[in-house]
């Protein structure tokens, strides 16, 4: 049997479960529930050889109990020929029925598949809440009939699976399990229309689409058997894809050294590390991306690449052995990247470990033997792209990843330097890069670039914006973000080491703190003009691993006397509170005060006094905020500097806000990248936004494909827009329009 690819992040059919049903219409047909994506999952189903030829036309015709089952059989059969005997036996009855179908008949079934497939919601993730379910089915009269003669056992057999009839099993578990290939659920639950449509007839084309979808949970179930090569036997590319003509066409991009990289680069990550199970429903690299960079001004794509994806899909226990057709999608990306005229940027997702895994803990090699794979990789890649300028291509040799304090830094060097040696023997030509995080540890960024090699600087600054997490946006309903943003930082404050000061009018002011986490019985003490007013001690929070408590949506809340002008707000010493939110609620309004690094507050520089403005704003009393200036000077400038130092190129190679979850008012999002775009347009450097589109609907654009179809930012005008390549594969973006037409201001600014 193949090698089971892990099905997907629960995180991304969250996003997308609730985009499916708040699109259906409720006067759908099932038929038509599924018509926009069903054509090329026809197409797809028929190329694997799920379809019987009789039901390959008339896809609204309804399909009988014999056709689909053998859809199953044929499924069952790719997946593991063993199992046959028993799937057949289990489903003989059904089999030999010419009767036609209902949707309810076609759940069951599909329900018995999954059993034998072992295939099933992860038990952390939710099935559809069965009593509100149950509800909306009697109000629409769509209950099932519970009257099912060919399939024996069904009632009884279900509850080993999921604790319940096959029935109820497979409606709410259909309704969540998505392809990973086009995003839709197995069986759509009609949210809107209130209704499963259980009566309905089920028609050829959904009880296709059905069984792909079951077949595509995993990719790697209908994926053809790989060609397989030791890494030392690959050899050049396939010329035959990048071929003469488009080495030899004419070309606008930039040339590109190893000492100096193209202030020209415009460009877009593209998370799409085909085959990992991350999320992104993407077997294949998309020309689409391409072509859609390319149509508004962008010349350069980062490819987030998990090198164990060369293994695809029958992932073999030796690590070195890699797929020729894999292979192949790669000289094809970078032949459309030739074509379109974007720049394509290998970037390695994960270090290796001695079997050829990705080490999902973002830890770096840490023995001769994990180097060894990792450097064995890209020698591949090297002997296979060489001859082809860089202008076209160039290596990130690691994405974000650094020696953590458990490693040794020198002999990280040491095996980084043999690496890039190893490389420059295979293709002397390439330019290679190292891609590091924000606030990064400076003794490795400088090791890196004394080897020689390119510095990516990721500038997520201030964290508070770029950067907030799921849980802080979720569980702190009090911040509101701001752009610019006064400079504020709390690292000194958070353990007693200085008082926070606020000053102003905040006579009779109600002041409010917000406490992120921090220390039980930490006292938090309040002065008005040097005259007590409330004690606030830590108490009733929620334990975290570090040893810490959460303190959620508590809220600290005290009246200042009247006449207050100036406030004292002091941590006791020993203790630890990390206030991540102050708000100062009186006749100017409610001023709502946030710290610049809401993360790890790295900045450890004292406070300045904090100043309440009457508008309702608020300043530090030398005005000075977080601006592009601030932003180049903290978090570009330095990784800059250290390129210079020793001769090599530099970029931005990630930049944007990456949080999850943040619902950040579009036009602070909007303000806060014109600012970054303007900054490094300014400093003449070269510049690749975080990501174009992933399972988290807060960048550039959205794919209905990859989960979620409005944006988390509030208040963002959501644009579709359809690519269509010559070759003739289409896909839909829905872009964030205002945020679009900034990037074109800077895009598009040379055309």
């Amino acid at each position: 049997m193949k090698h089971l690819v892990a099905l997907f992040l629960a995180c991304a059919m969250l996003l997308f479960l609730p985009a499916c049903g708040g699109e259906q219409n409720s006067q759908q047909s099932t038929s038509e529930m599924v018509t926009s994506e069903g054509s090329d999952e026809v197409s797809r189903a028929i190329s694997y050889g799920l379809v019987p030829e009789e039901i390959q036309e008339d896809y609204d015709a309804g399909i009988t109990f014999r056709q689909y089952s053998q859809m199953l059989t044929n499924l069952i059969s790719i997946w593991d020929k063993s199992r046959l005997g028993e799937w057949e036996k289990t489903i003989a009855l059904a089999a030999e029925s010419d009767e036609e179908m209902q949707r309810e008949d076609g759940i069951l079934a599909t329900a018995y598949a999954m059993v034998l497939m072992e295939q099933n919601a992860p038990e952390n993730f939710f099935h559809l809440d069965i009593e509100p379910v149950m509800e909306q089915l009697d109000s629409n009269s769509d209950t099932p009939t519970w009257d099912y003669p060919l399939f024996p056992g069904w009632e009884e057999t279900g509850f080993a699976w999921c604790d319940g009839n096959y029935m109820w099993g497979g409606l709410t578990t259909c309704a969540v399990m998505i392809s990973q290939v086009s995003g839709q659920a197995i069986y759509p639950y009609d949210f809107e229309g209130k209704s499963a449509h259980l009566q309905d007839p089920l028609t050829r084309e959904e009880a296709i689409c059905a069984v792909l979808r079951l077949g595509e949970l995993s990719p790697a179930t209908l994926e053809p058997e790989g060609v397989y090569m030791q890494l030392s036997d690959v050899g050049t590319y396939d010329k035959g894809i990048i071929t003469d003509d488009l080495l030899n066409a004419e070309s606008d991009l930039p040339e590109v050294t190893q000492a100096q990289l193209p202030a020209e680069w415009k460009g877009a990550g593209l998370g799409s590390s085909k085959n990992d199970g991350g999320s992104n429903f993407c077997t294949d690299f998309r020309e689409t991306d391409i072509q859609f960079l390319a149509d508004n001004g962008f010349n350069f794509a980062r490819i987030f690449f998990s090198f164990s994806t060369l293994r695809f899909p029958d992932y073999p226990e030796d690590g070195r052995l890699v797929n020729e057709n894999e292979l192949r999608d790669l000289d094809q990306l970078i032949a459309w990247g030739m074509e379109y005229g974007v720049h394509i940027q290998i970037a390695m997702s994960f270090y290796l470990d001695e079997g050829g895994n990705d080490k999902t803990d973002d830890s770096i090699a840490s023995n001769d033997a994990q180097w060894a794979m990792v450097q064995d990789y890209w020698t591949m890649l090297a002997r296979r792209y060489a001859g082809i300028p860089s202008r076209y291509l160039t290596f990130d040799l690691s994405n974000e990843i650094q020696p953590g304090e458990e490693d040794n830094l020198a002999y990280a060097e040491s095996k980084l330097s043999e690496l890039v040696s190893a490389v420059r023997m295979a293709d002397a030509q390439r330019v290679l890069l190292h891609a590091f995080p924000a606030n990064p540890n400076p003794d490795w960024v400088q090791a890196v670039a004394s080897i020689g090699v390119g510095i990516g600087c990721h500038p997520y600054y201030p964290q508070y914006i770029a950067t907030t997490g799921y849980e802080y946006a979720e569980q702190n309903p009090y911040a509101v973000p701001s752009w610019p943003q006064p400079w504020f930082p709390m690292g000194m404050v958070q353990d007693g080491a200085v008082p926070l000061v606020i000053q102003g009018d905040l006579s009779g002011a109600a002041l409010s703190l917000h406490v992120w986490d921090g220390m039980e019985g930490t006292e938090i003490s309040v002065r008005a003009d040097g005259a007590p007013v409330e004690t606030v001690v830590l108490s009733g929070g929620v334990p975290t691993e570090d040893g810490n408590f959460q303190y959620f949506e508590q809220l600290y809340t005290m009246t200042l006397p009247q006449g207050t002008a100036e406030v004292e707000i002091q941590i006791s010493e020993g203790g630890y509170a990390k206030i991540d939110t102050i708000i100062i609620s009186g006749a100017m309004g409610d001023v709502v005060m946030v710290p610049h690094d809401i993360g790890d507050y790295p900045d450890r520089s004292e406070p300045l006094p904090l100043i309440v403005r009457e508008d309702g704003t608020y300043t530090n009393s030398e005005d000075r905020m977080i601006d592009g200036a601030e932003l180049y000077r903290v978090d570009v400038q330095p990784y800059q500097d250290i390129a210079a130092q020793y001769g090599v190129g530099f970029m931005v190679s990630e930049f944007g806000i990456f949080g999850a979850n943040v619902n950040w008012d579009n036009d602070v999002v909007v303000a806060y990248h014109d600012t970054v775009l303007q900054m490094l347009t300014e400093q003449n450097i070269g510049w690749c936004y975080c990501e174009l589109y992933n399972a988290v609907p807060n960048h550039l654009t959205l794919m209905p494909v990859v989960g979620g179809t409005e944006f988390q930012w509030s208040n963002a005008a959501v644009e579709s827009v359809t690519v269509t390549c010559e070759s003739g594969e289409t896909c839909e973006y829905l872009t964030n329009a205002e945020l679009m037409d900034v990037f074109k201001q800077y895009t598009l600014q040379d055309s």
